[in-house]
């Protein structure tokens, strides 16, 4: 292998692993707004459940 074909071979795993960990981020992300809304609607329920009961 030439140096020029390595350069781009490092490039593609370089640009692989900054994919990936977007990816990963993004999923966190998403797993972090979902348990915040779970626990919204949650506590809107036990209002309202309160309210009911009155």
């Amino acid at each position: 292998m030439n140096f020029e074909t390595v350069l781009q071979v490092a490039g593609y795993v370089g640009g692989c692993i900054a994919a990936y960990a977007a990816i990963r981020a993004d999923l966190s992300r998403i797993g972090q707004i979902a348990q915040q809304a779970y626990d919204s609607a949650d506590k809107a329920h036990e209002r309202i459940d309160r309210i009911i009961s009155k």
